[in-house]
């Protein structure tokens, strides 16, 4: 079955829901062997990957995933695909805390890091936090924080297929942009980077084919899968079942251009820095950027009324040592000593 498909793709031919659905069910059961797994990848990139192909592949993957409920179902998530290669600081989850800080749910479904320096599990690990755990410490965290970190290998097992396949291929393919579609906690608002200004359309779209509530697809000028502080941001936002589409502009929020050097992080430890720095009051680019993303968390999370006043909250959040004190809370009861099973990290690196 999975030749066909791939002779298909080879056509340049899209594939339809339910075949797209078939041939992810089998790859994602072990049904398929490493060299059909690799040829079918491939053949989906040369002829390029389309809204009810990431769909179809997105549904199955949940599927497969080890989801959970929390919470009354308002959580939100900040994620991306990666894939810019301009190794910034950790926005995503420095802007979670920020948003966590101001009364969000947050549920960060991330990973190490692929295309960046530090991802969110190396930023998290660098801080002292420890983000092995089972089910019942995850509830444990996310009532007593307000915020839990659910590392993405660890939730979604039958990705051990496709390893092999997609390290030989050694480049972005469909699963790179499956992850941020995949929240095992269900979340159904969200902040979701992408790293092509084409993508934010299409993955509007499966956001909307996938009932979520709230979501920002964004996209910075500059290549980032962020709101950027550089330049400005593309964003299609799903809002009521309805998609609209728009420009954003540090300048529309009082805020300076920054330079993608006085963002760029070596490590996670550097990462750390610029985060702890931004959140003990230092005004930068670093601290900007983090009230944009985590300003815009913070409206669909529906604690204000719009990304400005998000922003604006934001910035007292940091200023006045509250994003800090969440940081800290997380890092504590991540390693406090209710009882649970500690689990061994995945090696690998992407979802």
């Amino acid at each position: 079955m999975i030749q066909d498909f791939i002779k298909q793709l080879e056509k340049k031919e899209d594939l339809d829901f339910h075949s797209m659905q078939s041939a992810l069910e089998s790859i994602m059961t072990g049904e398929v062997d490493d060299i059909s797994i690799e040829a079918f990848l491939l053949a989906l990139n040369a002829k390029g990957i389309q809204e009810t192909e990431i769909t179809a592949a997105a549904r199955v993957m949940k599927e497969k995933s080890l989801t959970f409920p929390l919470g009354d179902g308002d959580h939100i998530d900040t994620c991306g695909t990666g894939g810019s290669g301009l190794h910034t600081f950790n926005c995503s989850t420095a802007s979670s805390f920020v948003a966590a800080a101001g009364g969000a749910a947050v549920t960060k479904h991330g990973n190490k890091a692929v295309s960046s320096k530090s991802g969110s599990a190396d930023l998290l690990l660098a801080a002292g936090a420890d983000i092995a755990h089972d089910r019942k410490k995850l509830e444990t965290i996310f009532k007593r924080v307000g915020f839990v970190f659910l590392f993405a290998p660890m939730h979604h097992e039958s990705m051990k297929y496709v390893m092999t396949a997609r390290q030989k291929i050694g480049k972005k393919t469909l699963f790179n942009l499956l992850g941020p579609h995949t929240n095992p906690c269900g979340a159904k608002r969200q902040i979701l980077g992408v790293y092509q200004k084409d993508l934010v359309k299409t993955f509007a779209s499966v956001a909307k084919n996938l009932s979520m509530d709230h979501v920002l697809i964004v996209h910075g000028f500059d290549g980032l899968d962020e709101i950027t502080i550089t330049d400005s941001t593309f964003i299609a936002e799903l809002k009521d079942h309805t998609i609209s589409e728009y420009e954003i502009s540090p300048k529309d929020f009082g805020l300076s251009l920054g330079t993608l050097s006085e963002i760029s992080a070596r490590s996670p430890e550097d990462s750390l820095q610029l985060i702890r720095e931004a959140f003990s009051g230092e005004k930068s680019a670093v601290q900007d950027m983090i009230a944009l993303n985590s300003g815009a968390a913070l409206y669909i999370a529906k604690k204000v009324q719009s990304i400005s006043d998000g922003v604006e909250l934001s910035f007292e959040l940091m200023n006045n040592g509250m994003a800090a004190d969440k940081l800290a809370s997380y890092v504590r009861v991540s390693n406090s000593s209710v009882s649970y099973t500690h689990l061994t990290l995945p090696t690998n690196r992407e979802v």
